[in-house]
């Protein structure tokens, strides 16, 4: 399935919240985009989910920096021994196409985490595991919210072709060139996350506060809630790698889908992406 292209009136500007979500409030970051003539951005208050729930709404589409879903062959694991029955054979992911080994067993990485893995050529920067790391604790925060979001209506679909998109703002920047040497993340990155940000600044002709450019610099938190709104505002835009085929969709709803930007397309076409 194909993300649906946000539809706007021509005088109607896009809106797009980014959510780098956490196990818990202090540690969790919301930006809102407006795209503009010059997409503006705005942190949000972060303490709550209502807080998150009130941004997420207000969007016409929303990255969120979480799995939104956990491995089907753990969740078979679990319902096996939670009956008794005999316990699923362990799988592989494929090999990458150099020949090495893939991300790892289909227990530990989703189908999305190897593809993304290998799209972006990341090498030893490997996705966490939603079923066997901390990641965990805010994937079951992330299906809470959704079902929230959700409430008197359909699921939303977690393969990001409905107002929620899964991003990973790491492998976003790797695709946008703008990945740093070493790490961006931590009270001591504050120079490469200031070169992040002259990046996404110069790209996208950014309209950022003072206020909002410090807290970027001075928090991965508040970057990568900036990041996840630009990552919904390509997605929206049918810019990102949406799943494409059987296995992919079938694995993508029940799984969740990382959206990475079209690596062919610069930030520049992201801000003038047009809106069908």
């Amino acid at each position: 399935m194909q993300v649906k292209p946000v539809i706007k009136q021509a005088s109607e500007a896009m809106v797009t919240v980014g959510v780098d979500l956490a196990g818990r409030t202090g540690t969790t970051g919301v930006c809102r985009v407006t795209w503009g003539r010059r997409p503006a951005a705005e942190l949000l208050p972060a303490k709550h989910d209502d807080d998150l729930l009130e941004a997420m709404r207000s969007a016409d589409r929303t990255g969120l920096d979480s799995p939104l879903g956990w491995p089907a062959a753990f969740v078979a694991l679990l319902t096996a021994h939670r009956t008794g029955v005999e316990l699923p054979a362990l799988a592989h992911h494929a090999a990458c196409a150099d020949g090495r080994p893939g991300l790892g067993n289909t227990l530990t990485h989703r189908l999305t985490d190897d593809i993304a893995w290998k799209r972006t050529g990341a090498g030893r920067q490997r996705p966490l595991s939603v079923s066997a790391d901390k990641l965990g604790i805010v994937a079951i925060r992330a299906a809470g919210l959704l079902a929230r979001l959700a409430e008197g209506g359909p699921a939303v679909p977690r393969d990001g072709s409905g107002p929620v998109v899964e991003v990973y703002p790491a492998f976003a920047l790797i695709q946008w060139g703008l990945a740093p040497a070493g790490t961006y993340k931590g009270k001591d990155a504050t120079a490469a996350r200031t070169g992040i940000l002259a990046g996404l600044e110069a790209g996208l002709d950014l309209d950022l506060s003072d206020r909002v450019r410090d807290r970027c610099v001075a928090s991965d938190h508040d970057l990568d809630a900036l990041i996840s709104a630009i990552v919904a505002r390509a997605a929206a835009c049918g810019m990102t790698h949406a799943p494409a085929t059987e296995e992919e969709r079938a694995m993508a709803a029940v799984e969740g889908w990382i959206h990475l930007p079209r690596r062919d397309l610069p930030l520049t076409a992201v801000r003038n992406g047009e809106v069908h």
